[in-house]
């Protein structure tokens, strides 16, 4: 294969692929839309005449030596640095170690359609087209821009992708570098795309076919995939923020559904997600966000709801939008606020109405689940497979567990219209749903405010009528006209509150002037050993420190931090966490070789 950069001609206009910051913000980061994509581009090609269920596997693999020449020699390195540096993009260390991703799905139909030309099928509208795709229904991808996330994934912005398609069995290898529109030194104007591909009349690019090449690339990066359908992608240079750790967390928080339903299950290194191992995995590789099971067994309640011919106990009249909520539920409502104060899920289910432009009426529904929970967590709000994180800010509950599902087909394929490209929130003005559907605002506001509207019901106190509330406030007409003097009442003094103690704690963290200090407070020889988590990041002026922080930062599990301790051992969990295990109630802890030009932000937990 070769290098193919296009040359702009001076009477073409340049369109940069500005979409990257759609997949890497505030709602949602890199990481986190790299698995959403993936998985769902996998979903949606699911072949169920093969498997009723989609297989994704994930690996990281690191490269040096003569591999690492075969990964350079592959991407045109040499070739490639120069428009790197002409775009501000860092050129390729040839001799440092690169780690590369793999992503492969099985179950898939692979992408069919012309590789050799023009058509509206998934080769095509992979490779070659942006911002544009034929999915349509309940299809999680709709856009055309997720294939992004590839290339933002690499530091060098470039990915190959090898298909098998079950129609014809061919294998077909080809590769793009997504930059921007550039201008080399000699003062050639480029395009921002470049294929990784052979090339045919007319300069079109073409992919390689060769047994040999394919079997060679298959070998390099230790593929699974044999002669079975699907796609596999290999993202070379991965950038550092991106390791196994945060895709498994990816997983479990983006598409507990279809795993849990047994229509997803997924390999990431050597650890297999699926239903079996779907609570065992949330509590230990994300006990911070599934609230030390707590979640997952919510998760599980609400799997229950979808079983083949289950009944809702509650479903709410056609007209329920319209009215009071609290008049809607009449004569259910103590049951049901019992039952909500006494930790139960509580669910319902609300009919919709979904009403197209053409005239068509399509008959639908929503269901939404409430539960204490120990901890706060956001609200879940879920189309079809996929988990919108943007919406959360639509219903925010103190220690509630709350979940939206919309899964069935004719409001599933609305809100699907209405979703942004990252697939993390709704739109009622979006160009698909302004197209398609009628009263798209009312009928989104609806959806959205449901969560909000039960709970508030749900945990509003009793109204009652008292006469002589404000006796003591207002003068009252006496029966001749005069007015009375208020009532006197016995004085009130204030109650004197006595003064509460902190508890000891179990430890100290404190800052010094280039790093930070953990030592011990109240603990005696029997509580050992403890453990305890601490997580360090720099401030950011958006978004979570923590969850966004990067390994160029700094990474205890490399060297860099100086750490110093007494009486206690201290390993790294991850780029930014320590596990420290207290051996003696005077244990000192120091980590130093921060910058000491930027805020550091710390937090500590006891977790054993």
């Amino acid at each position: 294969m070769e290098l193919l950069f296009r040359q702009l001609p001076d009477n073409e206009m340049e369109r940069p692929p500005t979409q990257r910051d759609q997949f890497d913000n505030d709602d949602v980061e890199l990481v986190d839309a790299l698995v959403r994509e993936s998985i769902q581009n996998s979903l949606d090609a699911n072949d169920r005449s093969q498997s009723k269920s989609v297989r994704v596997c994930f690996n990281i693999k690191k490269f040096g030596g003569e591999e690492l020449e075969e990964v350079l020699s592959l991407i045109k390195a040499e070739e490639l640095n120069p428009h790197l540096a002409a775009t501000g993009l860092a050129p390729l260390d040839e001799s440092a170690e690169q780690f590369v991703l793999t992503v492969e799905d099985f179950g898939t139909t692979g992408l069919t359609g012309c590789w050799d030309a023009w058509d509206q099928k998934p080769f095509c509208d992979f490779w070659r087209r942006m911002g544009r795709s034929h999915k349509g229904g309940q299809s999680l991808g709709r856009w055309g821009l997720g294939k992004l996330v590839f290339s933002s994934s690499s530091r060098a912005r470039v990915f190959l992708g090898l298909t098998v398609r079950h129609d014809d069995g061919e294998a077909l290898l080809m590769g793009q570098a997504v930059l921007t529109h550039h201008t080399l030194p000699d003062g050639t104007r480029l395009d921002s795309h470049a294929f990784y591909a052979v090339e045919g009349a007319k300069r079109f690019q073409l992919p390689e076919r060769s047994p040999r090449e394919i079997a060679t690339f298959k070998k390099l990066f230790g593929l699974q995939r044999t002669t079975e359908p699907g796609l596999s992608i290999v993202v070379p240079a991965l950038r550092e923020n991106i390791t196994i750790e945060r895709i498994s967390q990816g997983v479990l928080r983006n598409y507990f559904f279809p795993i849990l339903f047994g229509r997803l299950e997924v390999q990431v290194g050597d650890v297999l997600i699926n239903e079996a191992t779907f609570a065992k995995l949330a509590e230990k590789l994300d006990a911070e966000n599934f609230s030390g099971g707590h979640l997952a067994s919510f998760i599980q309640e609400m799997k229950a709801t979808r079983d083949p011919g289950f009944v809702p106990s509650l479903i709410l009249p056609p007209d329920w939008h319209k009215k009071d909520m609290e008049g809607v539920l009449a004569g259910q409502i103590e049951g049901l606020r019992q039952r909500f104060a006494e930790g139960h899920v509580v669910m319902v289910r609300a009919p919709v109405l979904m009403k197209r432009k053409d005239g068509t009426e399509l008959p639908s529904f929503i269901d939404a689940f409430l539960k204490r929970a120990p901890t706060d967590h956001p609200s879940m709000f879920v189309r079809h497979a996929i988990v919108l994180n943007a919406e959360h800010k639509y219903f925010k509950s103190r220690k509630v567990f709350g979940a939206l599902i919309a899964d069935d087909t004719a409001v599933s394929e609305f809100l699907g219209d209405a979703e942004n490209p990252a697939h993390t929130g709704w739109s009622a003005s979006a160009e698909k749903v302004a197209a398609k559907w009628r009263s798209a605002r009312e009928r989104l506001s609806d959806i959205r405010q449901l969560l909000k509207r039960l709970h508030n019901t749900l945990v509003s106190a009793v109204e009652t009528v008292d006469k002589d509330a404000l006796v003591s406030v207002f003068s009252l007409p006496a029966e001749d006209g005069s007015k009375q003097a208020a009532p006197k009442g016995n004085e009130a003094k204030p109650p004197k509150v006595p003064l509460i103690e902190a508890a000891p704690r179990s430890y100290r963290l404190s800052h010094l002037p280039n790093g930070f200090k953990l030592q011990g407070g109240a603990i005696s020889e029997e509580d050992l050993p403890i453990t305890i988590r601490v997580r360090a990041a720099y401030d950011l002026l958006r978004g979570n420190p923590f969850k966004r922080h990067s390994a160029a930062d700094f990474d205890f599990t490399k060297k860099g931090a100086v750490i110093e301790s007494l009486g206690a051992a201290v390993s790294a969990a991850s780029a930014n966490i320590l596990l420290v295990e207290v051996k003696n109630p005077r244990f000192v802890v120091n980590v130093t070789g921060f910058d000491t030009n930027r805020d550091l932000i710390l937090d500590a937990e006891k977790v054993s």
